[in-house]
């Protein structure tokens, strides 16, 4: 399981440079698409509880402030290590 360990690293990566992406005012919301869909291939043997709260966080990261935008995807790059 030493790619899923890696690819998590990775996702996390993706995940505060779409906070980076989001602060700079750039196309934040074709990044953060592009790690829903990416979530999506996700294996299904692997996608416990953690993976559904953090696919859930993920996607409501289009609605939310700038405050709790930023919470969540700390919350996020969080839920990553427990996977």
């Amino acid at each position: 399981m030493e790619y899923l360990e890696g690819y998590n690293n990775n996702l996390k990566n993706r995940l505060f440079g779409l906070l980076c992406e989001y602060e700079k005012g750039r196309e934040w919301e074709k990044f953060l698409d592009s790690i829903l869909i990416e979530l999506m291939s996700y294996p299904d043997e692997r996608k416990t509880i953690n993976y559904y709260r953090l696919y859930t966080k993920v996607a409501s990261l289009r609605y939310l402030s700038y405050e709790y935008f930023r919470t969540t995807v700390f919350d996020c790059m969080s839920l990553l290590s427990k996977l």
